[in-house]
């Protein structure tokens, strides 16, 4: 019942095209709007993530992209290479560059590593622009092992709750903020590393019935060791986002 509230969002017709804009269009006169590129027909992002399938191993994946990748089974980044496009250690705890480093790159893996030892993640299939929005995906989901890597098989992994409505608060004067509360890494000067965690309204909670992505120790929150997030390899992708067409490099 949420998601009606934020239906008519102002920027909720955006739609990115991987297609170079020069190359053609496929000639459907009366169906093209309607179809949205592939959107439309079968995509499984429509859908909440599965539980029970597991991606495969893509070659080139760096140790710690492995980890994650069973993951994304039935996302748009399941057989993509991934290359890190964050990483706080080397670009700083700033929201400015988080989404320096995001804008433009559509979907993105989130990865956190805790002082109590849990490692979580969070996917975005809408990734993030930094403009201000409140976005649906009935596709984001996220996962945890609160103890500490063991295996993909093992992640807690938590869907979207509620309908599509609020996966992600993309704000440029803050960092990524997923599921309203679920989880809400401010990248605040003075407390850049602080992270809060509480699951239920807007992502499941956890089997064992847990509220929180961290370590039992650390509960709803937590200091961060290591923040970083992955985008598919290839340039920056082409929005359309009101009629206009952006196409934005932050390359430095």
């Amino acid at each position: 019942h949420h998601h009606h509230r934020h239906h008519h969002h102002r920027h909720h017709h955006h739609r990115h095209h991987r297609r170079p804009s020069l190359s053609p269009r496929p000639a459907l006169p009366g169906l093209t709007r309607g179809l949205c590129g592939e959107q439309r027909i079968d995509n499984p992002e429509m859908y909440l993530a599965p539980l029970d399938e597991f991606a495969e191993a893509v070659e080139g994946d760096a140790p710690e992209v492995a980890r994650f990748r069973p993951l994304l089974a039935r996302t748009q980044l399941e057989r993509a290479p991934l290359r890190l496009a964050f990483d706080a250690a080397a670009h700083g705890w700033a929201p400015a560059a988080f989404h320096a480093r995001l804008a433009t790159f559509g979907a993105a893996v989130l990865l956190g590593e805790t002082e109590g030892g849990a490692l979580f993640g969070a996917y975005n299939p809408k990734g993030w622009v930094g403009l201000g929005e409140e976005k649906g995906a009935q596709a984001a989901f996220l996962f945890t092992w609160p103890e500490g890597f063991t295996s993909a098989r093992e992640a807690v992994k938590l869907r979207k709750a509620g309908g599509p409505a609020l996966a992600v608060t993309d704000a440029p004067e803050v960092g990524p903020v997923v599921g309203v509360d679920a989880l809400v890494v401010p990248l605040r000067a003075g407390a850049e590393r602080a992270a809060k965690s509480r699951l239920g309204t807007y992502f499941e909670r956890r089997p064992d019935g847990g509220r929180t992505l961290f370590s039992p120790a650390e509960g709803g929150k937590a200091q961060l060791r290591s923040l970083r997030a992955y985008v598919a390899e290839g340039g920056p992708e082409q929005w359309e986002l009101d009629g206009i067409v952006w196409k934005t490099s932050r390359e430095e």
